[in-house]
């Protein structure tokens, strides 16, 4: 179950999966920090992972993994924070650097939005470089609940350490759905 990454896991969490301790499969050391202080929350991590280093050797024995995450509680159930990964193995390296924020307008609307960056180099010490935006507004009331979400992932943007399924996409969505409740009866 892998206590060491499950355990304290939502100090590393961004609205876009940028940390997926699965990519991290074969440790053998690893250090984790993790706590909160006030309205600051800091998350460090660490590790070394053997699993490259046994399928390509000549590049290395194992690669070098470390993420950094700090939030700052603002208003009332709002925050902002920065992310900040790197995996290196030989003469590959993969970097993100990330804004996020988490604003509560008002009772019922909320802004939630991510702006990353990463910069990758390849076995041939070509670098890449792509950029990755997250934007949503979402409304939940006691009937009527809605939300408007854009993404926008370039051709290069590259995540070794995240969950990030595809790239090169910008999508649109909307959302809006209304529930009936009843206010008195034998089913509510």
């Amino acid at each position: 179950k892998r206590p060491f990454f499950t355990e304290g896991a939502g100090f590393f969490q961004t609205p876009e999966n940028l940390f997926f301790s699965r990519h991290v499969v074969d440790p053998q050391f690893g250090m984790r920090m993790t706590g909160k202080a006030g309205r600051w929350a800091l998350g460090l991590l660490t590790v070394d992972d053997r699993a490259p280093g046994q399928s390509d050797p000549e590049l290395g024995d194992r690669a070098k993994i470390g993420v950094l995450r700090v939030q700052r509680e603002m208003a009332t159930e709002s925050t902002v924070g920065f992310f900040f990964s790197r995996r290196t193995f030989g003469p590959t390296s993969n970097q993100i650097v990330s804004l996020d924020t988490r604003w509560k307008l008002n009772a019922n609307w909320v802004f939630t939005g991510q702006a990353a960056h990463s910069s990758t180099r390849d076995l041939n010490r070509n670098r890449t470089s792509g950029n990755d935006f997250f934007a949503e507004i979402r409304r939940t009331g006691l009937h009527a609940n809605t939300y408007t979400q854009y993404l926008d992932r370039s051709p290069d943007f590259q995540s070794d350490l995240g969950f990030i399924p595809r790239v090169d996409i910008r999508q649109l969505k909307n959302v809006t759905g209304y529930q009936w409740r009843p206010e008195s009866g034998s089913l509510v």
